[in-house]
């Protein structure tokens, strides 16, 4: 079999591969958006919710803050129980955030909505790690620095985007097309990635977690 084959060559046991790395894709891009597309639209959440400029900032802060706590608690959890299962409880968490934000009628909600998002930054480890255990060998690499490169694509085609969304609709549609992106996402992570048979058992140090939320909080707030 030639060795420029595309994502089309699998083992025997996967019958959706191409599938499979789509959704990966989907779910990647999907956090992607979220992080940048409300970044160009922060003047008009301020407005619209009556705020000041250092509490708007915090819509974009506490979406990265929380990201960096729960990112390796999220993939080491998935590492321990289960990559599908977890992936899929983890897009379901961003799913919930997102429809807090597109809700929200106070830079509160809207700042609890974002911290509730950060779950979904798990999606890229727990992609990797799904690439990793099923794909074959000579394609790993590839699949992994393909979905590497989505997280900057993503966040620049978020940038473009917000512009015309917010001009033709509103900020809400900011967190409503990407609710629409997640939902699709959950529901072909279930048909089409399989449960990983790797699992590798041992437990979070939620101290170590606890220590670096703290520390990350204490900055972003000197620094705001």
């Amino acid at each position: 079999m030639s060795s420029s084959a595309d994502f089309t060559e699998a083992p025997e046991h996967r019958q959706h591969y191409n599938l499979t790395f789509a959704v990966l894709a989907l779910a990647g891009s999907t956090f992607a958006l979220l992080q940048s597309l409300v970044a160009p639209a922060l003047p008009e959440i301020q407005r619209d919710l009556n705020t000041t400029p250092t509490a708007v900032a915090w819509v974009l802060t506490a979406y990265l803050l929380s990201a960096s706590v729960l990112t390796p608690i999220i993939g080491r959890l998935g590492d321990m129980f289960g990559k599908e299962h977890t992936l899929v409880a983890s897009l379901s968490i961003l799913g919930l955030g997102t429809l807090v934000a597109a809700l929200a009628n106070s830079i509160e909600v809207l700042i609890a909505g974002r911290v509730i998002q950060g779950a979904g930054g798990a999606v890229f480890p727990l992609a990797f790690g799904i690439i990793r255990d099923e794909f074959p060998r000579d394609r790993v690499a590839r699949g992994i620095a393909f979905l590497s490169a989505l997280l900057g694509i993503g966040g620049g085609a978020g940038i473009i985007l917000a512009g015309p969304i917010v001009d033709a609709l509103s900020y809400h549609w900011l967190f409503w097309i990407p609710l629409v992106m997640v939902g699709i996402a959950v529901v072909a992570t279930l048909l089409f990635v399989p449960e990983s048979p790797i699992k590798t058992p041992g437990r979070i140090n939620w101290l170590g977690a606890a220590l670096l939320s703290g520390w990350l909080v204490c900055l972003l707030i000197a620094v705001s």
